[in-house]
This record gives structure tokens, sequence and C-alpha cells, in this order.
């Protein structure tokens, strides 16, 4: 049986996505990469990151589930292709960051 804790550890599946091109966010900024984050019964969020260096991310989207997002995004994604990423902090779930 898991403990509460290891059961939190195991809240959200991420990926981080870098673009090929910078895509725009709006008519001033520019999406530079992303991340695809899971939420346990609770839906997906991508969030953008508007800067190559960002570790926090200036907007989100919601998705009902994760295959759409990913699927949303394929074809924006660099020959890396989706990067896994830990588990975020408690309340950082945008923050990137890696083992």
């Amino acid at each position: 049986m898991e403990s509460g804790k290891e059961s939190m550890k195991k809240r959200h599946k991420r990926w981080l996505g870098w673009l090929k091109t910078p895509h725009p966010a709006n008519d001033r900024e520019l999406i530079y990469k992303i991340v695809v984050d899971e939420i346990r019964n609770g839906g997906t969020f991508v969030y953008l990151y508007l800067a190559p260096d960002a570790v926090r991310s200036s907007y989100d989207e919601y998705y009902f589930n994760t295959e759409d997002a990913m699927e949303g995004w394929q074809n924006e994604i660099d020959e890396q292709g989706w990067i896994p990423l830990p588990e975020p902090p408690e309340a950082a779930y945008d923050l990137i960051f890696r083992e």
C-alpha cells in the first residue's frame, strides 16, 4: 500500500518540449518551450514559456486529456521530442527543473 507521501509524489506526469521555431503567444510575445503537465484525476495543463531560459511559465492552456495536449503541439516540437520531467515541488507546477 502506498503511503500518503508516495501517492502525492505521483500526482503529476510532465514533459518538456522545445519548439522548432518560436510560436506567437499574442501580437508581441513568443513561446519558446512548453511543459505538458498531466495531473492525476485533474486534466492536463500546457505551460507556455516566453524565453529560452525561463523556468516559470507566463501562460497556460487547459486540456481534458494529455493525448489532446500532446497531439495539439506535436508538430511544433523539435527533434529532441518530449523530455520527461520529475514531479514538481508543491504549488510550483510550472517550474522547470531536472533531477
